[in-house]
């Protein structure tokens, strides 16, 4: 019996290493992302006789409305993903796929792309889908991202200038709808752990709205078709295209009414903002049902899920750096597209290149190296787990220069290696080491991967220095501020791309990489670029190997050292059997086929 029990339980690690998004667990029941051999450990068995429910209990945070295109915490955005589609979608391996659009097609000559909409989708309401609510939808998502809406149909006269506010725009809107647009930095609706948004630091998120101002009229042509007047070629801006389509005269609504989508679930009350139940469009066996509870922050939502009050708890970048590391508790951890990454500044480029290939060494001597960006896995590279770009290959790490020894202070403290507990060694007094100034994020989560920075830094004769920035002066304080290294926090709503992470530090004046780089790597990095943007299924004549050593040569050339993608975290409860199948931008995927039982 025990040799057929362990058959059994290797072919349950086998087909769970094998699910879409290479989910695994590790012995103290966290499951991650990537593929593994580690031991996977189930859910509990249910009991004898178990009353299988219907109703997914899960967790939401409190908004001040339920318009999905105005920003709204990961909790409640994870669970929208199941009623609000967009055109496309981006896969778990970085292709995007067409969800709402049939196609979309770019003239190079005339500057306009043409998107057609799929003509049998309709909302929830039985209301066919339109060109002019994606229209909408589209237009309220630019004025979000840049601050003004580009023209609506400047051949006809219908025109709205691009400088024209928001007060501008919407002057006849409610006072209490104005007053809810100022709470729509995710800064200020959150009060915990939850207020760190890493998108407000990052050069990357900057540069990518930066994209939608290159959209200088949007047109419709029938029902069906949506026609963009671009300024400068884009042949990628399917990449901008992902965004939720509600209908039209939804789009400035910021009250908690629930509002009509085109997914496979359907929203019937929001509770005026104290939850949210949505509901399967078509039945069927298993989950059919979902009540999300708000909670004003995760310690309260944590709390909850404690008590068996909630099936499943979603978790941000930011609360799972706070979570990662809780046991009993059977959790899957999934890629977020980000990137943490250290750069260096000094007088001279051999300088700063110097200063970071010092770090790298301590880096690589330590011990737990593994761990050193922890409760993340470390990332040299802004390229995540299953990218189909180099689905074969291995990028090849940073190339660093012959070193010479250090003169230390001679009280410098005992080198030591990474300490999982605190990262940091102890300090000698009187401390007459120079100071190594890191510049962090103001509420930057990951304090245990500052203190790995500063035993590091410690071993070089250095005593880390902590500089605070909040995201209204970090693009200020980036280019004027002296410091050694800063600590850089990136995201990105369409995939992890080592472009696109590249030109956020030109946005922010840190460094034109590609006066760095070769130009056949340059073009090696936009061409890799275009494959994810554009969703080629086939990209030959791209070559994996070309693209991994353009990678490792351009970053070797930086001062820069990758540090860390983040991760999303689900935690499930003791009553639920399954794992969910979906990534970062839509977690609740195949949420129907979960099985739970009544605890």
């Amino acid at each position: 019996m025990r040799k057929i029990a362990a058959i059994a339980f290797c072919v349950f690690i086998c087909a769970a290493c094998a699910a879409s998004c290479a989910p695994r667990f590790e012995d103290d029941g966290q499951l991650f992302t990537p593929p593994s051999s580690a031991f996977v450990i189930p859910a509990l068995p249910g009991p004898d006789e178990k009353t299988n429910a219907e109703e997914l209990r899960a967790a939401m945070r409190r908004e001040t409305d339920m318009n999905p295109l105005y920003p709204k915490h990961y909790a409640t955005r994870s669970l929208m993903a199941l009623v609000y589609d967009p055109l496309f979608e981006v896969g778990p391996d970085g292709r995007l796929i067409p969800v709402l659009a049939e196609s979309i097609e770019f003239d190079a000559s005339s500057m306009v792309c043409k998107i057609v909409i799929d003509g049998r989708k309709t909302f929830h309401s039985g209301r066919k889908l339109t060109s002019s609510d994606v229209k909408a939808s589209l237009l309220t998502t630019i004025r979000l991202m840049t601050g003004s809406v580009p023209a609506t149909d400047p051949e006809n006269g219908q025109e709205n200038p691009g400088n024209q506010t928001d007060h501008e725009l919407e002057s006849g809107e409610s006072t209490d709808t104005k007053k809810s647009r100022r709470t729509d930095n995710l800064t200020a609706l959150y009060g915990d752990a939850s207020r760190f948004d890493p998108s407000s630091f990052s050069g990357m998120t900057h540069a990518g709205r930066n994209e939608y101002k290159n959209i200088i009229s949007v047109r419709t042509e029938g029902d069906d078709t949506i026609l963009l007047d671009l300024r400068n070629p884009d042949p990628d801006i399917a990449g901008l295209l992902t965004f939720p389509i509600i209908p039209e005269s939804d789009v400035n609504q910021r009250t908690f009414n629930p509002i009509s989508g085109t997914g496979s679930w359907r929203i019937l009350d929001t509770g005026s903002g104290k939850h949210m139940i949505l509901e399967r469009v078509e039945r069927g066996t298993g989950v059919n049902r979902i009540k999300a509870t708000a909670f004003d922050n995760i310690s309260l939502a944590m709390k909850a899920f404690d008590s068996d009050e909630l099936d499943i708890l979603v978790l941000n970048t930011t609360e799972t750096s706070l979570y990662a590391d809780r046991t009993r508790i059977r959790k899957q951890r999934i890629d977020y597209p980000g990137f943490i990454s250290l750069i260096f500044r000094g007088d001279t480029r051999e300088d700063t290149l110097l200063a970071r290939d010092y770090m790298i060494r301590e880096m690589r001597s330590d011990g737990k190296s593994d761990h050193f960006a922890s409760p993340f896995s470390r990332a040299m590279f802004p390229i995540m787990t299953g990218d189909f770009r180099k689905t074969n290959t291995t990028v090849p790490e940073y190339a660093i220069q012959e070193l010479p020894a250090l003169a230390l202070p001679e009280n410098s403290p005992e080198p030591s290696g990474t300490n999982d507990d605190s990262g940091s060694p102890s300090v000698t007094e009187p401390d007459t080491r120079a100071p190594f100034v890191l510049l962090v994020p103001e509420g930057f989560t990951p304090n245990r991967l500052i203190g790995h920075i500063g035993a590091c830094a410690a071993r070089l004769g250095r005593r880390l220095t902590i500089v605070t920035a909040p995201s209204g002066e970090w693009a200020d304080r980036l280019s004027r501020e002296r410091f050694d290294a800063a600590l850089l926090c990136d995201t990105s709503s369409l995939f992890l791309d080592p472009a696109d992470y590249l030109n956020g530090l030109s946005y922010y004046q840190l460094l034109d990489w590609t006066a760095y780089a070769d130009t056949e790597d340059v073009a090696t990095l936009r061409e890799a670029r275009h494959f994810i943007a554009s969703g080629d299924r086939e990209p030959s004549p791209f070559s994996e190997r070309t693209y991994v050593e353009a990678v490792s040569r351009v970053f070797s050339r930086l001062p820069v050292i990758g540090l860390a993608i983040p991760e999303t975290m689900v935690a499930y409860g003791r009553n639920v059997q399954g794992t969910l199948s979906g990534c970062w931008h839509s977690p609740y995927k195949n949420v129907e086929d979960l099985s739970l039982w009544m605890p």
